[in-house]
């Protein structure tokens, strides 16, 4: 994995496609890391290791080398993330300490939101082919200048194969064995197709479907009741992508299924597996004008359809049918008066619509709000601005966002960068607002409820020692103010969201990266510590005021590629992850049970040969869990749920083959 440093140099880009925050502009292996632009963290198309936040980059090669079955096993090697179970079998991410889901951390692909707008969450394991992930890009900070109110602790930027590139045809299937049952399986298709007999024009198809579990392990609740995972706990994924573009018009759409079951929906182990359904589609349609050389105006229109947490069967306990849909508006402006400046302004508008498909008064579904509607719509209107000034004594970039909507008012959020580089050193400072919008159902179960404030300081700095040699330390300090938080009374059986207390986490994140001819190795190392006033009794631990719960206060990794011949890697994956406590709901007594789960190690190993007897074919077979560790993870709130098994120990075969005519010329 690449952190990538941070220098200077905003550009228009004038051969590529177009883009605005949350795609990549150009198809460029990361091992050129000075060609690859972006607009992760930045209004402005910067040079990956130019952009105004903390970035890391993960290319193609380093995820196809690694053995990375899926996000899950990515976000696992970046500082500060880890994950947490969360209701009906659903794990999300958790970051710098902090419970990351509905809404904390923004999940995109190709640029496309993919939380969910119900709850704003989005879940994790085996959930998108990763077979067709070009570059994943994490900024380890807010984005909700850029992005809005889903980005207010993190963003995960998805780049997949997508429309640019050369005529080709990708297959690629994966097959894989726990100790007791089937592990993953998967099949992918995906295909470019570039008209040189129409310059400018091109089109793609993707299409994967695929079986996986969660574990093979034993799941015991806080009650004592058991039950084997294996078999019990799918997560199965369709995804369909296509596209078609000519020159700056470009129409994208995405399609994916999610569908899981689980042992445990609250906190008991279920009688039967609850079997629950993620939907959602996509659609974007873009285009981008050049009136002179210093002005560029994007327009971007997109629909999102969404069905999640679905159970259709009015018979299940868990019944609940809703649908949501968005339809959104974008225009960004960019202009260059001057090659020292860029400024960037624009309108976001958002109209939000959600639907009961089904009675209300049924398993979970409940009608939107007090007054029992069937359906509901919201509007959010937001304006932004940015200027980026790269100027030989110190790069500024400063913007501002502001948010109207429609059912709970206003949201203003600054932010300042302020960059430099010394010869082989660069130096960042980092000022930055940040919120969390409640989703459809906040709203509807919200007790007045209103968007939560996060202010973040950071400090970063990055060193080349030398050919190949990178360390880079970090550090940041985050408050919220007002956090949503869930709460139920179970003397009236209702159920709520409300804003209460605060939160705030410090510490640092330390990265090493070791490149050369034979191969490259990653170090990593991250430490957070509660900061502040945390005083939301959910997520804190009784008795310990230095960790929150489920997550740990102390992560460090080591990712190896070695390369033995030039087709031939060995990929070897660490992971060290101190002591996490997991917490009961209190009982009538208001007692809770703490439980410790030990400091633990995962170790993966992952060897890789490119182009076996023929150009294009790949093969990598690995073992995952090699220790065999009982490996699970805590809920990051006292929802009381027991922890979960994650990650047991499985083998995998993946073969991919590529056909790219253009590579023979």
């Amino acid at each position: 994995m690449s952190l990538l440093l941070l220098c200077a140099g905003p550009t228009f880009g004038q051969e590529t496609p177009p883009a605005e925050a949350g795609t990549t502009t150009e198809e460029v292996p990361l091992g050129d890391e000075s060609e690859v632009h972006s607009q992760v963290a930045s209004f402005a198309t910067t040079r990956l290791h130019d952009t105004p936040a903390v970035v890391t980059a993960v290319s193609a090669d380093e995820i196809r080398g690694s053995g990375a079955r899926d996000l899950m096993d990515v976000l696992l090697m970046v500082p500060g993330f880890f994950f947490g179970p969360d209701v009906q079998g659903s794990v999300g991410p958790g970051f710098r300490g902090l419970w990351g889901q509905e809404g904390k951390v923004l999940l995109l692909i190709d640029g496309k939101e993919m939380n969910d707008l119900l709850y704003s969450t989005f879940q994790l394991g085996n959930e998108f082919p990763i077979e067709l992930v070009e570059r994943i890009e994490v900024v380890r900070g807010p984005g909700s200048v850029i992005y809005g109110g889903n980005a207010e602790l993190a963003v995960i930027n998805v780049v997949t194969r997508g429309i640019q590139g050369s005529t080709d045809l990708m297959l690629a299937g994966t097959y894989g064995e726990y100790s007791s049952v089937n592990g993953r399986r998967s099949l992918t298709v995906s295909g470019r197709k570039v008209f040189e007999s129409a310059p400018g024009l091109s089109m793609f198809a993707s299409a994967s479907v695929g079986q996986g579990q969660r574990s093979d392990a034993i799941f015991q609740d806080f009650f004592g009741n058991s039950v084997g995972m294996g078999g019990k706990t799918n997560l199965n994924p369709i995804t369909a992508q296509a596209g078609v573009g000519y020159r700056d018009l470009q129409l994208s759409m995405l399609y994916q299924r999610y569908a899981t079951t689980a042992v445990v929906a609250f906190d008991e182990v279920l009688p039967e597996p609850a079997t629950t359904e993620f939907e959602s589609f996509h659609a974007e349609l873009t285009n981008r004008f050049r009136p002179s050389e210093q002005l560029e105006i994007i327009p971007r229109l997109n629909l999102t359809l969404q069905e999640p947490y679905r159970d259709a069967d009015q018979d299940s306990p868990f019944f609940y049918d809703k649908q949501v849909r968005r339809l959104r508006g974008r225009l960004v402006a960019r202009w260059a008066p001057l090659e020292l400046l860029q400024l960037t302004g624009g309108a976001d508008v958002a109209f939000d619509h959600g639907l009961l498909k089904g009675p209300a008064g049924l398993g979970l579904q409940t009608a939107f709000g007090e007054e029992g509607l069937d359906q509901v719509s919201y509007q959010n209107v937001a304006g932004f601005i940015e200027a980026f000034s790269d100027n030989p004594i110190v790069t500024v970039v400063a913007g501002a966002r502001y948010d109207r909507h429609s059912a709970f008012g206003d949201s203003f959020v600054p932010r300042l960068v302020l960059l430099r580089s010394f010869g082989p050193f660069s130096g960042k400072a980092l000022f930055s607002r940040a919120f969390r919008a409640p989703g459809v159902e906040n709203i509807s179960l919200g007790d007045n409820v209103r968007p939560e404030r996060t202010t973040v300081f950071e400090l970063e700095g990055s060193l080349r020692l030398g050919e190949g040699h990178t360390v880079s330390v970090n550090a940041f300090d985050v408050g919220i103010q007002d956090p949503i938080i869930y709460s139920y009374d179970a003397e009236t059986n209702t159920e709520a969201y409300r804003n209460l207390g605060r939160l705030g986490s410090r510490g640092i994140e330390l990265d090493y990266h070791l490149r050369g001819s034979w191969g490259r190795v990653s170090l990593g190392y991250s430490f957070y510590t509660p900061s502040g006033t945390n005083d939301v009794e959910d997520y804190l631990v009784p008795g310990r005021s230095d960790s929150f719960t489920g997550l740990p206060t102390h992560k460090a990794t080591l990712t190896g590629n070695v390369r033995p011949l030039p087709w031939l890697s060995i990929n070897p994956t660490a992971v060290f992850v101190g002591e996490r406590y997991a917490v009961s709901a209190p009982d009538d007594a208001g007692t809770s049970t703490v439980q410790t789960l030990p400091a633990q190690v995962l170790v993966n190993l992952f060897v890789h040969a490119e182009n076996v007897g023929t150009k294009g074919l790949n093969i990598g077979a690995g073992v995952y869990n090699l220790l065999g560790t009982d490996f699970r993870i805590a809920q990051p709130y006292n929802g009381g749920q027991a922890p979960m098994p994650v990650f047991s120990r499985e083998f995998l075969v993946r073969i991919t083959y590529l056909l790219d005519p253009g590579l023979d010329e």
